[in-house]
């Protein structure tokens, strides 16, 4: 059967078509709607509908309404699309609607036929942009004919002599869609195919799925979700379905993993199940507010700590056995969160984590899985702290530290550091100590290296907007003296004052990464006392696939810049020689086992790049012809050769599996930030350099 987009829309108003709760939410980016409008423009294909007509249909979302047909129509494939239409021809969208925000404000050009998004500098007062949504939802060329009746003659024939574009546009109304029907009455079936359907165009993930079927098994699920989700909101904790569908899966087949277990969980042990997390959530949530001076859940970097944590409550009657081993647990959360527990392997970290509950219920066993992890030593060093900003993991460890400390407002010492204080003056803002206005009259704003230096935590602190409209730009050496000594302790600021110039900048942030160490170390150790232990590192990997990303982008970094510092040829002008016998080499023994390649592909630099080493990485970039074209990204040479050592004995200790120490992981670590901090920039600025082409 096919239908016009009218009929559809028709048949949306009517009620005929619903959507499954199972379904999840709308996901569709501005990018997908407006290239999806110019498909219905240009009259291609895009794809068909198909429709679930069931006489008991499985909970639906939005209203239910009586169509005075036997069957209810259940829309499986084709939601992203049937909500977008509904919305830009209706100018609303449809009550089914839920997910990201869906904009109605699509333009179209009269000349050029695209679509774009309402830009009130290129498009107001100019006749060539008319608004999509304002267009179709009127009636199309008709309407739009007797609105232009009241404007000037030259706008008014402007829009006359567009007829024919006009007309294109107001057509897509006539666009055909195949509607494919089934009928099955088994739900599980129903959801099977949902799920293979939707594994093309906006692909879902396990977590999409998994939701999925725990809807088809449980249909409350999705209320039970939005309840807790406006309980929990009230506390500044924000947690998602995602979140919740995980925590589920957890308490039901004790998998951190999605499998197919879920599918057999009873709706009745869902309802159980999620009695359950509610109350750990909310007894987490209040230990984490008290204790460990978190105010929301946009302190963390990862939840999964939430998922480790739930499931071992969930082993222990949903409390923690003493104060002491509650402090252990925020011991284990800080430490999981400061050094990217979850930013890699996350599903494969969470299992190891639940079966050391499993097999040792004790938060002991979580603390020995961070050392295999990380390490015999969980805490800073300074050099963990050089070059990192507001974004690094260390950031909300550092305000939790400092509000642990009872620090006070910089201008205004009654009130205290609170990220949620009521009022407009009394908000929490981060303040630069040495202003950047300031300090970019010493130092290059252009240079990666110097933004990262004026951008470091150790030139922040957390002041209130009041106090920070006081400060602005000012010189540290005549406000900061004037600032209480102890208020500056508490958020780990050096109080010499002799610092606080613009020349002794450098010594100042070595200063404070020691004192800001020193007091976060402080920190942690106020709730366990971690001694260093005999444990050597096994899981080592997440490092050496982090140094494989930083080889890649330095591949391109050397060989865009030596091919724009050489006349003719880069590898024969600006590459040592002993380097080059050794790549040629390598390159001869690659051909020689894959004869079937073209050896041409390696006249290109960056291609031949791929047989160098790290060590020859470096030697290239401090050569004496090269490193004036290297300086403004890496900086100081003896800096650069130190990093390049530190990365490459860490990456050399993993691929040769030799025993490594403490220190190796600790400096590998500190090199592998150091180069992250350096490339993050520079690939910025490539990617935006394509984006503008």
């Amino acid at each position: 059967m096919e239908k016009k987009i009218s009929e559809v829309l028709h048949s949306i108003d009517n009620g005929e078509y619903k959507i499954p709760e199972f379904q999840r939410g709308y996901v569709w980016n501005s990018k997908q709607v407006k290239e999806f409008f110019k498909s219905l423009y240009l009259g291609y294909p895009s794809g068909s509908f198909l429709i679930w007509k069931t006489k008991d249909p499985s909970k639906i979302r939005g209203k239910m309404t009586d169509t005075n047909s036997v069957f209810h129509q259940l829309i499986l494939d084709g939601q992203q699309r049937l909500t977008t239409i509904y919305t830009i021809f209706r100018g609303q969208t449809p009550d089914w609607y839920e997910g990201v925000s869906l904009r109605t404000d699509l333009y179209f050009n009269l000349e050029t036929e695209e679509f774009e998004y309402f830009m009130q500098k290129k498009m107001s007062n100019n006749p060539e942009w008319i608004n999509v949504s304002d267009f179709l939802s009127k009636g199309g060329v008709s309407t739009f004919i007797s609105q232009i009746q009241t404007l000037e003659d030259d706008v008014k024939n402007y829009y006359l002599s567009k007829i024919v574009t006009l007309n294109k546009l107001g057509s897509i109304q006539d666009y055909g869609y195949y509607i494919k029907e089934i009928t099955m009455s088994e739900l599980d079936k129903v959801v099977e195919i949902f799920n293979l359907v939707n594994k093309t165009g906006t692909t879902l993930n396990e977590s999409d799925l998994a939701l999925a079927i725990i809807t088809s098994n449980w249909p409350e699920s999705k209320d039970r979700f939005r309840e807790a989700s406006v309980e929990f909101i009230k506390y500044n904790y924000d947690f998602t379905f995602r979140n919740y569908t995980r925590l589920l899966n957890i308490f039901t087949t004790e998998r951190g993993k999605y499998s197919d277990e879920i599918g057999a969980i009873t709706p009745e042990t869902f309802e159980a199940e999620w009695k359950e997390i509610k109350k750990i959530l909310s007894y987490l949530i209040n230990i984490l507010r008290d204790k460990a001076f978190i105010d929301s859940s946009d302190s963390f970097s990862s939840l999964y700590v939430f998922y480790v944590l739930g499931y071992y409550l969930k082993k222990n009657g949903g409390q923690f056995k003493s104060e002491e081993e509650a402090n252990k647990a925020v011991y284990w959360m800080f430490t999981a969160l400061l050094w990217g527990r979850f930013s890699g392997s996350s599903e494969s970290f969470l299992e190891k984590d639940m079966n050391a509950i499993k097999e040792h219920n004790s938060i002991d066993a979580l603390i020995e899985e961070m050392h295999l992890f990380r390490g015999t030593n969980l805490y800073l060093r300074p050099e963990d702290i050089s070059m990192q900003g507001v974004r690094s993991r260390i950031y909300n460890l550092f305000y939790s530290s400092v509000r642990a400390q009872n620090a006070k407002d910089w201008t205004n010492p009654v009130l205290s550091l609170y990220s949620k204080s009521v009022g407009y003056n009394n908000k929490l803002e981060r303040h630069h100590i040495f202003p950047k206005a300031f300090l970019y009259k010493k130092y290059n704003s252009s240079s990666s290296i110097h933004k990262a230096m004026v951008n470091e935590i150790s030139n922040i602190a957390f002041i209130t907007q009041k106090s920070n409209m006081e400060i602005l730009d000012g010189d540290p050496a005549e406000y900061l003296p004037k600032i209480d000594p102890e208020q500056l302790r508490k958020q780990f600021v050096p109080t010499d004052a002799s610092l606080y110039t613009l020349d002794n900048y450098d010594t100042f942030l070595d200063e404070r990464r020691k004192k800001l160490t020193d007091g976060i170390n402080n920190f942690l150790k106020s709730y366990y006392e971690d001694y260093s232990k005999d444990v050597k590192n096994q899981d080592l990997q997440h490092f050496d696939q982090e140094i494989e990303n930083i080889e890649i982008s330095l591949r391109s970094i050397i060989a865009e810049r030596l091919e724009s510092a050489a006349e003719l040829d880069a590898y024969q002008e600006m590459i040592p020689n002993h380097i080059k016998e050794k790549v040629n080499a390598r390159i001869k023994n690659w051909l020689g086992k894959n004869p079937g390649e073209d050896k041409n592909q390696f006249y290109d630099l960056r291609r031949r790049m791929d047989f160098f080493d790290m060590q020859e990485y470096k030697d290239i970039i401090v050569s004496k012809p090269a490193y004036a074209s290297f300086e403004e990204i890496f900086g100081s040479k003896g800096t650069l050769e130190v990093r390049f050592n530190q990365i490459a004995e860490l990456r050399n200790s993993i691929r040769h599996s030799r025993d490594i120490t403490d220190a190796t992981i600790k400096d590998g670590e500190a090199a592998i930030l150091w180069f992250t901090s350096i490339i993050r920039p520079y690939k910025k600025r490539a990617e935006l350099t394509v984006d503008n082409e």
